[in-house]
């Protein structure tokens, strides 16, 4: 019996020992399992339990203008951060607090129903207060175990801080305010598709915010902080701070003032023409390649990006139906108005290119200022049936160099780019930076297309010389123009001048980046002299402005790649011709207003322009005798009141007539006020009672020269004000007036008009 017994407990003991073993072996395997297969993944688990990380945003960098006026800067936010574990932790801890028969403060445990109205009170007050939908707050809280859910980002310091006193005043837990930033844009559309703007996680989504985006953006910090089982977070010995580093700021080549004149010249063309395609404009320093302004317009409002500014646009895709072709039409639309026109897109130059093509010849010696050439108003050019005609059918005849520039004549400049040949037009096109980006420091800088040396055919050759076939950017068209008249150097365009870092020092600077020599001084001076003749040609055609001496060349290209017959007018502009300062070009693309060429359509843009331009960069007028003598004056001020004959003394002084009506000693008023700008020579009435002013009727005058509207608005009794450098050009007619025809107006009111070359002078 003991044998058998003892048999039976050794057969125990190896069946427990098996046991254990295979135990032993599954456990030691599980903990080589788990520490070596999903070791990282249980630690990140056991983490996430233990841990509260939350990033600190860092400070986007500020961007400034030229005088360092704020362009873009960040400003503190708050997102408003659930945590659903720690509410419904509050809400079944709940307490209600009374007041027993003794005045002494009790508590007792939440009822049910109190324990809902608490969260209702959540649902009710957060919605109300951040503006969303109660299902919104209650799809947070069905995360019942999550600690963190984000349930608006980027609240104002009012909304944050009505959220707090909410919390407070309910009791409410787990309800967070982390600080965050948000983008501000003081100037709204200002310069809008050269700043761009940021995405919603303050993230650089276009122009310089994009470009730059590594640079403004910073360094986020970190907040790490321990939590017991509870999920409670455990005092500040448990605590890692790591601050975040705040971004660069940037300080850039535009001028806020110069920008404003930029963009309400652009304004006053898109009323005008009413561009299908809008309308852009660069201005450059020709000194140092900085980017004075820039504008694609119509432009839109920085600190809502996502809105359609056109409002016929946006009205018509808010009435199409919910779907996807809503949807792609609303996207469309936000990438049309974000579009930096100037370096994304490509288009035929047309007669601006003439500058590289006058400029290359000159240089080459196959061309001087005293080679003739004779237009008959059409050319054969071999490989081509028909042929090439020259805007002025009839013909210029003969021509000098100069004149052919001025006249802006197509068989003129297929005879000097064929004297050029393909090998040296190329070698130029090549020179002038148009095979290749310019490098401008803006994202999407397009690439153009162009004929090469080899496959530069007679009829090719012929076309490109004067503008077409190749394609360009318009900072690639400014760029190269402005090296021909800035005395043959090529730059390199650039928008930012100086990094600098939160304490203001500078870390980096942009300064001018010469990439080559293109043409001689020489040949760089005879081309601007040779420009100024297109602007200022037979007294002065659309593009002049009285006082200054100004170069330039406008452009008709027909836009080959669309169904309808559709243009893109341009004009290069640059001043002072004998000490090139700022240059700028500008762009109308497929005006609808009937008007078809670029002396129309632009030039009148680019005088508004430099003449707000010019004076503000401090350069000072040079008038001649003629331009002095009708350059407008302001009526003078403080004669309300003096005798009338003193009065009359001091309007003829400032070189203006007068009228004095009624019988009294004094001068109770006059018209035009004091103020007024006026013509010199103009008549003010002065009235030395208190009757009322004389009335008059406005005739119509459009479609006058500016002599006739002259007399005819005089014999009216009404003063005149000429805008428009064509005014002294024989061929310049009113074009429009800024009162109407029959309206009834005081004796002495000023009708100010403006005067334009209608047709293809200067093509």
């Amino acid at each position: 019996m003991a044998d058998g017994a003892n048999h039976k407990f050794m057969q125990r003991t190896l069946a427990a020992c098996l046991l254990l073993t295979l135990f032993l072996g599954w456990v030691l395997a599980n903990l080589v399992y788990r520490s070596l297969v999903t070791g990282d993944e249980l630690r990140a688990a056991a983490a996430d339990q233990q841990l509260r990380d939350v990033s600190i945003t860092a400070n986007r960098g500020t961007i400034y203008d030229a005088n360092m006026n704020v362009l873009a800067q960040s400003a503190t936010v708050w997102d408003v951060v659930l945590s659903p574990k720690e509410f419904y932790d509050a809400k079944k801890n709940l307490k209600i607090y009374y007041e027993d028969e003794n005045g002494e403060t009790q508590s007792r445990a939440a009822t049910s129903a109190e324990k809902d109205a608490y969260e209702q009170t959540l649902i009710d007050g957060l919605s109300s207060i951040l503006e969303v939908e109660p299902s919104s707050i209650e799809e947070h809280l069905s995360h019942t175990e999550s600690m963190y859910r984000e349930v608006k980002r980027k609240v104002v310091k009012t909304v944050k801080d009505e959220v707090s006193s909410f919390a407070a005043d309910n009791g409410i837990g787990g309800i967070y305010l982390m600080v965050n930033t948000k983008r501000f844009y003081p100037y709204d559309d200002l310069a809008s598709s050269v700043i761009g703007f940021t995405n919603y996680d303050n993230q650089g989504a276009y122009g310089i915010e994009a470009k730059y985006n590594e640079y403004l953006s910073g360094t986020p910090g970190r907040q790490v902080s321990a939590k017991n089982a509870q999920g409670e977070k455990l005092d500040a010995g448990y605590e890692q701070y790591y601050p975040a580093q705040d971004g660069y700021s940037l300080v850039l080549t535009i001028d806020q003032v110069a920008q404003h004149y930029l963009e309400k010249a652009l304004d006053a063309t898109i009323a005008q023409h009413m561009p299908q395609e809008g309308a852009a404009g660069i201005v450059m320093d020709l000194n140092t390649g900085g980017i004075l302004a820039m504008a694609s317009m119509p432009s839109f409002d920085l600190n809502n990006p996502l809105v359609i500014a056109d409002e016929e646009t946006r009205n018509a895709i808010e009435a199409m139906p919910d779907g996807e072709e809503k949807t792609a039409a609303r996207v469309a639309a936000q990438e049309k108005q974000w579009k930096n026109k100037g370096v994304t897109d490509i288009y035929e130059p047309g007669s601006v290119f003439k500058v590289v093509t006058a400029s290359a010849a000159l240089e080459e010696g196959t061309a001087t200022l005293n080679s003739t050439y004779n237009c008959t108003g059409s050319v054969m050019v071999p490989g081509w049936p028909r042929p090439i005609h020259c805007h002025d059918h009839a013909g210029h005849g003969l021509q000098t160099f100069t004149e052919a520039v001025v006249n802006s004549c197509n068989p003129a400049f297929i005879a000097i780019g064929n004297s050029l040949g393909a090998d040296r037009f190329f070698k130029y096109f090549d020179a002038f930076g148009l095979t290749e980006r310019t490098g401008i420091d803006l994202p999407a800088e397009a690439q153009n297309s162009y004929y090469t040396a080899e496959r530069l055919t007679p009829v090719s050759l012929a076309s490109c010389s004067f503008g077409q076939s190749n394609t360009v950017t318009p900072i690639q068209m400014l760029t190269a123009a402005a090296a021909a008249v800035n005395g043959g150097k090529l730059l390199t365009p650039h928008i930012v001048s100086k990094v600098l870092d939160s304490d203001g020092n500078v870390v980096e600077e942009v300064g001018t980046q010469v990439r080559r020599q293109v043409i001689s001084e020489e040949t760089s001076e005879a081309m601007c002299l040779a420009l100024e003749q297109v602007v200022a040609a037979n007294g002065g055609t659309n593009a002049y402005v009285k006082g200054y001496r100004i170069g330039g060349k406008s452009g008709t290209a027909q836009k080959l790649n669309k169904e309808e017959e559709v243009y893109i007018y341009s004009y290069f502009v640059f001043a002072p011709v004998d000490d090139p300062q700022v240059a700028a070009l500008v762009l109308v693309d497929e005006a609808t207003s009937g008007a078809s060429y670029a002396n129309t359509v632009v030039a009148p843009t680019v005088a508004s322009l430099m003449a707000d331009l010019l004076p503000y960069l401090g350069i000072q007028p040079q008038y001649s005798e003629e331009e002095a003598r009708t350059q407008d004056v302001s009526v003078p001020g403080g004669l309300i009141g003096t005798d009338p004959l003193a009065a009359q003394s001091k309007l003829r002084v400032k070189g203006l007539e007068s009228t004095i009506i009624g019988e009294g000693k004094t001068v109770i008023s006059m018209f035009p006020e004091s103020g007024t700008k006026v013509a010199a020579g103009s008549n003010i009435i002065i009235y030395t009672d208190d009757r009322e002013a004389e009335m008059t009727t406005v005739p119509n005058v459009v479609g006058l020269t500016p002599s006739q509207a002259n007399q005819m608005l005089t014999n009216a009794g009404l003063n005149i004000r000429i805008t428009g450098g064509a005014a002294q050009n024989s061929r310049a007619r009113v074009s429009s007036q800024d009162t109407e025809a029959g309206a009834s107006v005081a004796r002495g009111t000023v009708v100010t008009i403006e005067c334009l070359i209608e047709g293809e002078d200067g093509e």
